[in-house]
C-alpha cells in the first residue's frame, strides 16, 4: 500500500509543478518576449488565448492538488475541524498554507472569471473603441499584472511552507 501514498504524493508534487511552473514560464519567458513582439492590443489577444489554454491546466491542476492535498492529511492524522487551533508547529504551518490556498482560489478567480474577459473585450475593440477604450484596457492591465503578480508570490509561499511541511 505504501506504493499507493508515494503515487498520490507524485501526483501532488506534478500537479504543484505544473501549476507553478506554468506560472513562472508564462511571467518569466512568455511574457517579456510578447512584449518586445506585439503592440500592446494584440498582445493581449494573444495573452488570453495563452490564457485560456494555461486555465484549463491550471484547473486540473489546482483540483489535483487540493484532493492529493486533503487525502496527505488524512494519512498523516490531521484534524482538519481543529486545525485553526492547532498548536503543534505542523498544524499551524498546515493552516497558513491553507489560508494562502484560499487567497490562490480567490485571486485565481478574480483574474479568469472578471479581469482577464474585460480585457479581452477592451483589446479586440480597441482599433474602434478610440483612446477611452485603450487607457481603460491599460489600466486594467496594470491591476492584472499585481493580482497576477500576487498570486505567483503566494504560491511561491505556498511552495515554501509545503517545504516545511516535510522537514
Amino acid at each position: 500500500m505504501d506504493w499507493v501514498w508515494a503515487a498520490i504524493r507524485w501526483v501532488h508534487l506534478v500537479a504543484a509543478i505544473a501549476w507553478v511552473g506554468g506560472q513562472l514560464f508564462l511571467v518569466l519567458v512568455l511574457l517579456p518576449v510578447l512584449r518586445r513582439a506585439l503592440p500592446p492590443a494584440q498582445r493581449t489577444l494573444i495573452v488570453a488565448q495563452l490564457g485560456q489554454r494555461f486555465a484549463v491546466v491550471s484547473w486540473i491542476s489546482l483540483g489535483l492538488l487540493l484532493v492529493t492535498g486533503f487525502l496527505n492529511g488524512e494519512r498523516r492524522g490531521v484534524a482538519w475541524e481543529s486545525l485553526p487551533a492547532a498548536q503543534s508547529t505542523y498544524g499551524q504551518v498546515l493552516f497558513a498554507k491553507l489560508c494562502l490556498v484560499a487567497a490562490v482560489i480567490a485571486l485565481t478567480l478574480l483574474h479568469g472569471q472578471i479581469l482577464g474577459p474585460r480585457i479581452t473585450r477592451l483589446a479586440s475593440v480597441a482599433s474602434i473603441g478610440g483612446p477611452d477604450a485603450e487607457t481603460h484596457r491599460r489600466r486594467l492591465a496594470r491591476l492584472s499584472i499585481i493580482v497576477s503578480g500576487t498570486n505567483l508570490l503566494l504560491n511561491l509561499a505556498i511552495v515554501y511552507l509545503a517545504a516545511r511541511l516535510v522537514s
